[in-house]
Parts: C-alpha cells; sequence; structure tokens
C-alpha cells in the first residue's frame, strides 16, 4: 500500500471519505492494465491497512469502476503483510 489519504471534501458521499492507493504487483484472474490503483473505503482502521504493508485485494468490476469490499482483510491474519 503506498498511500492512505482524506478524499478532498467535494468527494466526499456514503461514509466512503478515504482513498487508498497502491502499487499493482501481480495480476491473479482477469485484467487490470494499470500499475496503480486507488479505491475508497470508510475507515483504514476498520479495514486493518496500513501504508507499506502489501495485501492481495479482491475487486469487482462494474460499469461505474471497480467496487471494493473493504472487510475482506479483516479476521485473516494472511491478507495483510510486510
Amino acid at each position: 500500500m503506498s498511500a492512505i489519504e482524506n478524499a478532498p471534501i467535494g468527494m466526499r458521499g456514503a461514509f466512503l471519505d478515504w482513498i487508498i492507493r497502491m502499487r499493482v504487483e501481480k495480476i491473479i484472474s482477469g485484467e487490470f492494465a494499470g500499475d496503480a490503483f486507488a479505491f475508497r473505503i470508510h475507515s483504514p482502521a476498520r479495514s486493518g491497512l496500513i501504508v507499506g504493508k502489501r495485501c492481495s485485494v479482491t475487486a469487482v468490476w462494474t460499469e461505474a469502476g471497480y467496487t471494493v469490499d473493504e472487510n475482506q482483510w479483516r479476521g485473516s491474519p494472511y491478507a495483510v503483510s510486510r
């Protein structure tokens, strides 16, 4: 994970007030053309996300872009690592 940022005031809503930015190291399934990925969540602390740690992200493509379940890292000691 490369950065955790507050969403700008105009972008806030639906309680997704944090932007997670990360570098893409490997695609396990599907396609993604970029080398970086960003998504919004409610709470980094609740998700267990920490800058500098690695994690696998399951993202689902929709017509509006990707959606990420911010709770996918909770309860698994192997989901977020150094």
